[in-house]
């Protein structure tokens, strides 16, 4: 089911949010793809966005022209970054802060364990810009988002949206 996004400054974004059981987990992920493919160019999707309080995020950057090398639709639960390698600054939009981009560094490389749907834990090893993606997403579940990661107000951008253009 499509859900409404939440937008800053909904508290919700800017909380912390607890473990998922493998029930909401399932039941929250469905909600995240139908959401987050509802949106166009949209390459990740988390929890809190649709106001849920849980560790729970899809990330599928496997369309955009700007990803290299991808590992298709990734479902995050209780994930953890094992370990980040170098450094780059990159653009970065999000659902919830419409009418900004913003230039935020992240590691180029990441190892990244996360609960399976179906019991266990499994590794996933992400380069680029899917990296980039899985690295917001997360940083979601912990109440971050992009203007926590900006240096300064230059970092910021406004963003044009679709319906807010003039015709030629």
């Amino acid at each position: 089911m499509v859900r409404p996004i939440r937008r800053f400054p909904d508290p919700i974004l800017k909380s912390t949010c607890r473990p998922a059981t493998r029930d909401e987990a399932r039941r929250v992920a469905v909600d995240l793809v139908d959401t987050m493919r509802a949106h166009p160019r949209c390459v990740g999707l988390a929890a809190p966005q649709i106001g849920e309080a849980i560790r729970v995020a899809v990330v599928d950057v496997s369309g955009h022209p700007l990803a290299t090398a991808h590992n298709g639709l990734l479902v995050l639960v209780n994930a953890t970054v094992e370990e980040a390698v170098g450094r780059e600054v990159g653009r970065e939009g999000c659902l919830s802060l419409p009418a900004v981009t913003a230039d935020v560094r992240r590691a180029r490389r990441i190892w990244v364990t996360t609960d399976s749907l179906d019991g266990g834990r499994h590794e996933i090893w992400a380069a680029g810009f899917e990296a980039r993606a899985i690295q917001h997403e997360l940083d979601h579940l912990d109440g971050i988002l992009i203007l926590d990661r900006v240096t300064s107000v230059r970092a910021l951008h406004p963003r044009v949206l679709p319906a807010l253009q003039r015709a030629p």
